[in-house]
This record gives C-alpha cells, structure tokens and sequence, in this order.
C-alpha cells in the first residue's frame, strides 16, 4: 500500500550551493531536493515537501522544530522526514523525540557534501529516510536520525566527525538498524519514554559550561549569572575541579545544576569518587548526575520542562530516568 510522507526541509548542507565562488549558503527548498533523488517512483511513496526555512543548522532554534512538530500533528500522512543541517541535528532530533507523542514513523536526515560536490550524499541520505518513514517497523519507534543507510535512536546518536560522510554514531549502544536493499532492517527496538508535554515555546535560559584542565571558577559565575539552571560537561565521570565545589554547592542552592561527562561515551557516575568535587560531593551539594545524557540533550531537557513549570523535583527525577543509568 502506498503511504504518504510528508517532509520538512529547514535549510543545511543539503541545501547549499554558489553562483559567486565565496562559499556555499542555503539557497534550495524542498522541490530542489526531492527531484535531485532517484529511485522515487520506486519506493512507492506519495511524497509532499514543504520548505520551513532555509538556514545553516547552528541559526536553527526550538522555535523552528516546535512548528515542524505542529505541522506533523496536523497531517494525515503516515510519516515523516525532517531535512536539516548536520551540525545541530543530534539535538534537532531529541527535542522532537522528548515532543513526539505519535506512532507515526518519524526520521531526521541531512547531508555532509553539498549539492556541487562529487559525491553528494544527500539524495541517499533522504532516500532511505524516506524508506524508514514508510516503513511499518519504524512505527512506534519515536523519532530516528536515518543517515549513511544507518538508523540511530535520536536519544543515543551524536556526530563524531566533522566531515565523514559516516559521521553519526551511536557510542554507547552502536545503531539500532539500517537501510538494506530497500528494506527497513531493525537490529533491535529501544524502549521508548512518553512524551513531554509540549510547550509553546522553549527559551528557558540553561547554558552549557564544559571544564577544562586547570580551569577558574570565574567562569560558573559568568554563566550562570541570569539563568534558569545550568548544565555541566564535567571532567571524567562527571568531575570539577576541587576548588569549583563550593561555588557549584552555591549556584545548585539557586538553580537545578545538572552534570554530564565531556568524553564521548559512558555516564556520569554516582557513587565512585567521593573526593571533593567529584560525584559524590556533588550530590551532597545538590548536583543531578546526568547519567548517559549528553550536556546538549540535558539541556533541552531542562529547557523544555521548565516551559511547563516542571518542579526541581520533577527536572531531576526526568533526568535521571532520561539518563538511564541510576
């Protein structure tokens, strides 16, 4: 049976070329790029597009996903593609996922080459998220970054490249299925959280701060002046400097202060290290451990609960489970 997609194209790689030779921009919409992908008729779709904007991924905002997630709520079709810019698209795809409260198959894509260079991946790329859109396995799964013919949880997938085409990776649990000879292939399916509420807007104000090396306390100071919580990509399993404690203790006594790990996998612990301004300490000065989240992903978190009036107590119980470690 033939199943309606219905994509959203917000601008990114994807969408970029020049006429004057000074660097690529996002000029294309959304019948640009469907007619550059083959292999269409095949794949037994009823296909529609519709260009939101036309951006590089770092000038995206929640506003632009809050009106992707609108105009999927509002379509009969029976999924769903999002076509964006790779260097927020990690973070694209989990808002959507904490919103998404539908069974319809939902996959965020892009490219890494544009249009003008030898071996653009954005026509495959948008092929076999189209493929997992249509596909009844991907049903129920919530939102996916489909990408190389890789599928990834959105909750797991990050970008470990700058520039490979295989950029996503999931480290802590690999994908969770590909794209092969035209079929959906699941590996294994991921259980799902329900949905946040949906807000109707998400500006809360939580910056990131990652420590480094020898690093001032000045700096928790300046972030955290004026904020509504505050996330931190510690050192290790989710460390600060010794002399950072007691201001940490202090800026957690005023806001949710939420730690994550800086590397690349594993969690934040939780009972390992009890020197000063390890987790242990942290905890008894009213630091959340964030568990396997990234700093990016608890901060849209954060963000998105306080748009509702979440409490502290309920921030840090979703953050816990969201993080999925302890």
């Amino acid at each position: 049976m033939t199943k309606r997609i219905a994509m959203y194209f917000l601008g990114g790689t994807i969408s970029m070329s020049s006429d004057d030779g000074a660097g690529v921009r996002p000029t294309l919409g959304a019948d640009d790029l469907i007619a550059a992908v083959p292999g269409l008729d095949a794949a037994d779709v009823d296909l529609t597009g519709e260009t939101i904007a036309r951006e590089q991924s770092g000038s995206l905002t929640p506003a632009h996903l809050l009106e992707v997630l609108q105009r999927a709520s509002a379509s009969d079709a029976d999924g769903f593609v999002l076509v964006q810019g790779t260097d927020t698209l990690e973070e694209s795809a989990y808002l959507l996922d904490l919103l998404w409260d539908d069974g319809r198959a939902f996959a965020v894509t892009g490219a890494m080459r544009n249009p003008t260079m030898a071996g653009a991946d954005g026509a495959a790329n948008m092929l076999a998220a189209i493929r997992v859109a249509a596909s009844d396995a991907a049903r129920g799964l919530g939102v996916v970054a489909v990408f190389a013919d890789e599928i990834h949880a959105a909750r797991s997938v990050t970008k470990g490249d700058t520039s490979s085409l295989t950029t996503f990776v999931s480290p802590d649990c690999g994908p969770i299925g590909r794209v092969l000879e035209a079929h959906t292939h699941l590996f294994h399916r991921p259980a799902r959280l329900p949905a946040l509420p949906r807000p109707d807007a998400v500006d809360a104000e939580v910056p990131v701060l990652t420590v480094a090396l020898g690093q001032s306390p000045r700096a928790l100071d300046a972030v955290s002046a004026g904020a509504d919580a505050l996330v931190i990509a510690g050192l290790g399993a989710g460390h600060v400097p010794g002399w950072w404690a007691e201001s940490v203790g202090h800026i957690a006594a005023r806001i949710p202060v939420i730690m994550t790990s800086r590397t690349f996998s594993g969690p934040a612990l939780v009972e390992t290290y009890g020197a000063v301004g390890a987790e242990v300490d942290l905890q008894r000065r009213g630091v959340v451990m964030g568990g396997y989240l990234r700093a990016t992903q608890v901060r849209l978190l954060v963000m998105t609960m306080l748009a509702t009036g979440a409490s502290r107590e309920s921030i840090a119980a979703e953050v816990r489970r969201r993080g999925g470690y302890r």
